[in-house]
């Protein structure tokens, strides 16, 4: 099976350049200079001075760096409070394997909507021309300040390109992972956005368990970003300030399920995934959907799915 990201009406592939987790960066860590890939870098700690495009701003926690191929950037780490960050690097190539001079992010160009479009939601009265320079501003204008509350969201996509096993899957699946973070970032992107225009979500656990429907939302992003570690109901109902009850009352209103038969479906999806696009054994697949023991795994599978994880790989 052959993923591919729309761009422009062109489709391109994502090819994995590499992925780390840098720590205690002190001084000069890159001089200016461009190269011919998109470079992903978001600042778990620490600070520094970033240079992109001639611009220099402060890097603290919780900025997110979107560069582009052939941008011009440099980048230095504090002293005192040295830098620790991830980043990813990647090209997108056409049919001929050939990296392709493209944009993301530069407006509605680029994403996972119709025909390779970031959907932006308009207010009553305001133009798609309008509501496209707002959201240019917000991604070329500087670094993106990433909410808490949206954090997880893009670590958990780090996290699966920096997990070990990433080693020995296929080409095509760590393309997958590439384009699995690119949603990551626009999902992100598109929640800042509708923050900044009044749409947006609370900033935080406590404010979103106000609205039953924001809860429920901001709640299945925390389970989606923790598939891999146990969850247990008495946790998710700590982390909306509610108790189990009502919050499995609430949750099932806004999503037709309980909190714990929406997050086992989430790892079944998962788990489906994984056995259609890696040759993972199966233990290993059923430790990073959060089981322990692979035999109850198989049969929460089959009863998804009526069959066996080893005879759904060979369908």
């Amino acid at each position: 099976m052959s993923i591919r990201w729309m761009v422009n009406g062109q489709a391109l592939r994502a090819e994995h350049m590499t992925t780390d987790h840098q720590v205690n960066r002190r001084g000069l860590i890159a001089r200016r200079h461009q190269h011919p890939v998109f470079h992903l870098m978001y600042i778990l700690d620490g600070e520094g001075c970033f240079l992109l495009n001639d611009r220099e701003t402060m890097a603290r926690k919780g900025m997110l760096y979107l560069i582009q191929p052939g941008e011009w950037h440099g980048f230095s780490g504090s002293e005192q409070l040295p830098l620790t960050n991830l980043e990813c690097t990647f090209v997108l190539s056409g049919e001929d394997g050939q990296p392709q001079p493209v944009h993301l992010w530069g407006g509605t160009e680029s994403g996972a909507g119709e025909d390779g479009q970031l959907q932006l939601d308009l207010k009553e009265g305001e133009s798609t021309q309008t509501a496209e320079e707002s959201y240019q501003q917000l991604v070329r204008e500087g670094p993106i300040a990433v909410p808490p509350h949206l954090e997880p969201v893009l670590l958990e996509g780090y996290r699966r390109l920096l997990n070990p096993v990433r080693s020995y899957l296929s080409k095509e699946h760590q393309s997958l992972m590439v384009m699995e973070l690119l949603l990551r970032t626009e999902e992100v992107l598109r929640r800042i956005y509708q923050a900044q225009h009044g749409e947006g979500m609370a900033e935080g656990a406590g404010a979103g368990a106000g609205s039953g429907a924001r809860m429920t939302e901001l709640l299945q992003q925390y389970m989606s970003s923790r598939l891999g570690q146990q969850m247990t109901l008495e946790e998710l109902a700590g982390f909306v300030h509610l108790s189990p009850n009502y919050l499995c009352r609430v949750f099932k209103e806004h999503s037709g399920l309980t909190p714990m038969a929406y997050l086992q479906q989430l790892r079944m999806i998962e788990a489906e995934k994984l056995l259609l696009y890696t040759d993972l054994p199966v233990y290993t697949i059923s430790e990073m959907v959060g089981y322990e023991d692979s035999s109850y795994f198989a049969r929460v599978f089959r009863r998804y799915h009526s069959r066996s994880p080893s005879s759904y790989r060979i369908i």
